[in-house]
C-alpha cells in the first residue's frame, strides 16, 4: 500500500478518535463546575504551554523523527482524557489539561502537516489533492462529535477513552508503515531565517484563519449558555455542518483549481453566517449551521491552496514550526484579550469576528521575500 493510502488511514482514524471529545472539552470542563471565566484561562495556558514546548519539540523532531512526534501525540491525548476523569476543580487541574493538550496538539499537527506537505509533492494539482485528504479528515468528523456527544450525555467519558485507546493504537502501527525516503532529521532549524523570507501579509493571514480555532473552542460553551444545555445539541450543529462540509468539499476542490482566489469571499461568508449563527435558535440555526459548513470548508480549502503553495518554496519542517508558533501566537494574544477585559462569550465571539474579516485585506502571496535564502529548498 503506498504512501498516500496509508496517510489518508491514518488520518482517518485519529480524526475520528480525536473528535470524540476534543470539541467538547470546553463544555466538560463547564458542566464539572469550573466557571466560564476559568474555562478561558484554560484555553490561554493551553496556548502559553504550546509556545513553552516548542522547542524541545522541535529538538525531538530534529534529532530523532516527525514519528516520534506523532507518538507522544497521541500519548499525550490519551493522557488528556484519562486526567479528565479523573479532575476535580481546583485550578491545578486546568494546569494538567492544558499541558497535556498543548503537548498532543503540538506534537500531533508539526508531524501532521509535515507528512500533509511531503503528500502534497505536485503543485498544479495542490487542491484536489488537498480536498481528498479534507474528505477523509471529513469522514472521521462527520459521525465522530455526534456519537461523542451521546457517549457524554448517556454513557460516561470512559466508554470514549477507550474506544480512542484502540484506535489511536491501530493508527500508530498504520503511521510506521509510511516510508517518505527523502524524509531529513538533521536539518538546519533557522526560524528567523524562515520569518523573513515568509511575506509577512501571509503571515498575517495564517492568524487571521486560526481565529476559527477559536470560534471553535468558543461556540460550543456558547450553545450550552445561550441555546440548549445539552451535549447532544452541540453534537448536532456539528454533524449538520460536518455533512455540509463533505459534500461541497470535493466540488471546491476541483473548481479552485482555477487561478481565482476565493478567500476574500470565504472570509466574508464564514463571518457573515457566523454573526447570524449566534443571533439565531431552532430551525434556523440548523440551516446557517449548514451554511457555515460550506463557508467554513469554502475558507479552509481557499486558504490551504495558497499555504501549500507557499510552503513548497521553504524546507518542509522550518516552514511547519513557523506556521505552529505562528498559530499559538495568534491564539495565546487573543484568548488573552478575551480573558482579561471580555466577559461575555457573544462578545468574545463578534471579536474574534472583526478580527477574521481583516484577512479580506491581507493578500496571501505564495512566493517568497528571498530567492536566495538557506531555508528555501535548492
Amino acid at each position: 500500500m503506498d504512501n498516500k493510502k496509508l496517510f489518508n488511514m491514518y488520518v482517518f482514524l485519529t480524526t475520528f478518535s480525536r473528535n470524540l471529545i476534543e470539541v467538547f472539552i470546553g463544555t466538560i470542563l463547564y458542566k464539572l463546575g469550573f466557571s466560564i471565566r476559568e474555562v478561558i484561562f484554560y484555553y490561554v495556558m493551553v496556548n502559553a504551554f504550546s509556545l513553552i514546548i516548542a522547542i524541545p519539540i522541535t529538538h525531538i523532531s530534529k534529532k530523532y523523527s516527525n514519528k516520534l512526534l506523532s507518538v507522544i501525540g497521541v500519548l499525550a491525548f490519551l493522557c488528556l482524557q484519562i486526567s479528565l476523569n479523573c479532575i476535580n476543580t481546583h485550578l491545578y487541574c486546568l494546569f494538567i489539561v492544558s499541558f497535556f493538550f498543548a503537548l498532543y496538539r503540538r506534537a500531533y499537527w508539526i508531524s501532521r502537516r509535515y507528512y500533509t506537505m511531503q503528500i502534497m509533492d505536485d503543485k498544479k494539482n495542490i487542491a484536489t489533492r488537498y480536498s481528498i485528504i479534507s474528505i477523509i479528515n471529513q469522514l472521521g468528523v462527520i459521525v465522530s462529535a455526534y456519537v461523542g456527544a451521546l457517549l457524554l450525555q448517556f454513557v460516561s467519558i470512559k466508554i470514549i477513552t477507550i474506544i480512542s485507546f484502540i484506535l489511536l493504537g491501530i493508527s500508530l502501527i498504520i503511521l510506521y508503515k509510511l516510508d517518505f525516503t527523502h524524509e531529513r532529521n538533521n536539518i538546519k532549524i533557522n526560524l528567523l531565517e524562515t520569518f523573513k523570507c515568509t511575506p509577512k501579509s501571509s503571515i498575517l493571514n495564517i492568524a487571521c484563519y486560526e481565529m476559527q480555532n477559536v470560534v471553535k473552542f468558543l461556540f460550543p460553551l456558547f450553545i450550552i449558555l445561550y441555546v440548549k444545555n445539552t451535549y447532544t445539541t452541540i453534537g448536532i450543529v456539528n454533524l449538520i455542518a460536518n455533512i455540509a462540509s463533505l459534500i461541497f468539499t470535493y466540488i471546491y476542490g476541483k473548481v479552485i483549481n482555477s487561478k481565482k482566489n476565493y478567500l476574500a469571499l470565504s472570509i466574508f461568508l464564514f463571518v457573515l453566517i457566523k454573526c447570524l449563527e449566534i443571533n439565531s435558535f431552532g430551525i434556523f440555526l440548523l440551516v446557517l449551521s449548514f451554511l457555515e459548513g460550506f463557508a467554513a470548508r469554502m475558507y479552509e480549502q481557499s486558504f490551504h491552496k495558497e499555504h501549500f503553495k507557499l510552503s513548497k518554496n521553504f524546507e518542509y519542517q522550518n516552514y511547519n514550526y513557523l506556521y505552529e508558533i505562528v498559530q499559538d501566537v495568534s491564539r495565546f494574544l487573543m484568548m488573552l484579550l478575551l480573558f482579561l477585559f471580555v466577559k461575555d462569550i457573544r462578545i468574545m465571539l463578534y471579536i474574534i469576528f472583526i478580527f477574521m474579516s481583516l484577512g479580506i485585506l491581507f493578500n496571501f502571496k505564495t512566493s517568497t521575500l528571498k530567492d536566495n535564502s538557506e531555508v528555501l529548498w535548492k
